[in-house]
């Protein structure tokens, strides 16, 4: 029985031209298990947002193939992987990009499938936020990430993928939202993408990335 919740088999990711070739992932082969927590670590121009991107379904590989469940997702349509990422992806970024015009509670459901405002109460509650009236400009940067996260659970994904959740976070908040982030692992699949080596204690699985080339570590 396969156990994995994402595959990453052979996958390269190249730009440009013959002139102007640039390998972005070369080759990369990665197997995550259900409700795992995950950590790929690497630099800048490392290739980590390029595998995110892939990961996420935002983009698709050039060679190689993402299976996520038991859905081979690379010669999907836009249409279907937009379909997929709704369902069954959650993306939380540096940034909560939380819409400065809508309050926290709007903010949370904009997404949603089944709109049930109840659901979205309970989210952010767990999250430690019960003020949901609040427009984004009024919350610290950990209550701002934690509604990102909310937003992020509210379809009941599988798989949660974050882009340097703590970087701009001071070291406080970080141990805070990366407890949060680690309790999720126990309902899904995380995947995070950092250059903060700090992160590595809360992974069961920890992954460096160097040009565009993967290893378990």
């Amino acid at each position: 029985m396969n156990n994995a919740l994402l595959e990453f088999k052979e996958v390269w990711k190249t730009y440009g031209n013959e002139q102007t070739k640039m390998n972005a992932l070369k080759g990369i082969n990665l197997s995550l298990k259900k409700n795992s927590f995950n950590l790929i670590l690497g630099p800048s121009g490392s290739g980590k947002t390029t595998l995110l991107n892939i990961a996420s379904l935002l983009d698709t590989p050039t060679k190689g193939k993402v299976i996520l469940g038991d859905k081979h997702t690379s010669n999907l349509s836009k249409t279907e992987r937009s379909k997929i990422r709704m369902n069954e992806i959650g993306i939380i970024y540096q940034r909560a990009n939380l819409f400065p015009y809508l309050n926290v509670l709007e903010n949370v459901m904009l997404p949603m499938i089944s709109k049930d405002k109840n659901k979205a109460l309970e989210l952010l509650k767990s999250m430690g936020i019960n003020e949901t009236s609040q427009f984004p400009e009024k919350l610290s940067a950990e209550d701002q990430q934690k509604v990102a996260l909310s937003r992020a659970m509210i379809n009941d994904p599988s798989l949660i993928l974050a882009d340097e959740p703590t970087g701009e976070l001071d070291t406080d908040s970080t141990n805070v939202i990366m407890k949060l982030i680690k309790d999720i692992g126990q309902r899904c699949t995380v995947l995070i993408v950092s250059n903060n080596t700090d992160l590595f204690e809360y992974a069961d699985n920890l992954f460096s990335l160097k040009e565009g080339i993967i290893i378990k570590k």
